[in-house]
């Protein structure tokens, strides 16, 4: 759905299909509560599988507040990343939700590989005015820990449909390139075990590449160059585990990013296994209390028509005066 269609929708739903304003929120709000996969459920656990531990809860406001200082707004359109509910590993509610009058209809959006969207449409905001949406989201986070049993897990080319997208090409990772792919066989060579051979890639990165703050290179310059910020250092590592046939992806976090790799079980049974590139060393393992915006590093959006890395906000107002505003992503006290 493009942005033109976006507003029709809101246009279309506020005048053919009046709802009571509270019905409306408390069914939005169920939707966002039920998230894009399975709730949280206690599983037997494989010996193959990451340890999942206690869990901490915390608050994440996501929104946009837009004011009207000059002259009147009109057919405001906005998009936002929220938290999703990830099997084991996340389970997000939606814990409070604030809304001016301004705000005519708004609705979660699922997109592939985990995307999921808080879409927000405003048919005018007059002059003076404040307009607001934000929905605050109680996110509890668990903790990883590596598996029993390491030195039994495969890299195999049997993989489902959506973890195999995690073979692919990405913005600034390049998956079938001759020097990324010569470097990372090199510095396997002497690996016993599909889990050692990821884990020489990450140590390689660790201790070869130097973490350094500055502009976005890509994998395939930061390697060149011998150095690069957090994201390529993460970059890299996908990069190098994609042209060994590894699935791997980026994981996002609000002010950060790690990694996360695919390895199977003997009987099939996939897994994704996180690995923090800068700061302390942590692979296998992850203890990050923050929730997960996104995983992966290449989606799709009818906001943007190329490859996005990462899904930002977006705001288009169609007619008036410039507003003043101010995009919403902190956490809050309980």
């Amino acid at each position: 759905m493009d942005l033109v269609e976006e507003i029709k929708w809101g246009v279309r739903e506020m005048l053919n299909q009046p709802i009571k304003r509270r019905q409306f929120m408390t069914s939005a709000a169920a939707i966002g509560a039920l998230g894009s996969h399975l709730a949280y459920g206690q599983q037997a656990q494989s010996e193959f599988a990451p340890v999942y531990g206690d869990g901490v809860t915390r608050l994440w406001k996501v929104g946009l507040t837009l004011g009207a200082p000059v002259g009147f707004c009109a057919n405001v359109y906005f998009t936002a990343n929220v938290p999703a509910n990830w099997k084991d590993e996340q389970v997000v509610k939606v814990a409070n939700e604030q809304f001016t009058r301004h705000v005519g209809q708004y609705k979660y959006r699922d997109g592939l590989h985990g995307l999921k969207q808080m879409l927000v449409f405003m048919p005018q905001v007059p002059a003076r005015h404040t307009a607001m949406a934000h929905v605050t989201f109680e996110v509890e986070r668990k903790s990883v820990a590596a598996p029993q049993n390491r030195t039994a897990l495969q890299i195999t080319p049997t993989l489902p449909r959506d973890v195999r997208f995690f073979l692919g090409i990405s913005p600034l990772i390049e998956n079938r390139n001759a020097l990324l792919l010569k470097q990372a066989n090199e510095i396997t060579a002497d690996a016993e075990c599909a889990w050692q051979r990821v884990e020489l890639l990450y140590d390689w990165i660790r201790d070869n590449i130097e973490y350094r703050n500055g502009p976005r290179k890509g994998a395939l310059a930061t390697l060149r160059a011998g150095f690069g910020e957090k994201e390529d250092l993460t970059s890299l590592f996908v990069a190098f585990c994609r042209n060994l046939k590894i699935p791997a992806r980026i994981v996002w976090v609000p002010e950060h990013n790690y990694a996360e790799f695919y390895l199977q079980s003997p009987t099939g049974e996939g897994y994704w296994f996180p690995c923090e590139l800068s700061g302390r060393r942590a692979f296998g393992e992850m203890n990050d209390n923050r929730p997960m915006l996104l995983r992966g590093d290449n989606f799709r959006v009818p906001e943007k028509p190329e490859p996005q890395r990462y899904v930002a906000e977006h705001l288009k107002v169609k007619g008036g005066s410039k507003p003043q505003v101010r995009f919403i992503r902190e956490f809050v006290e309980a």
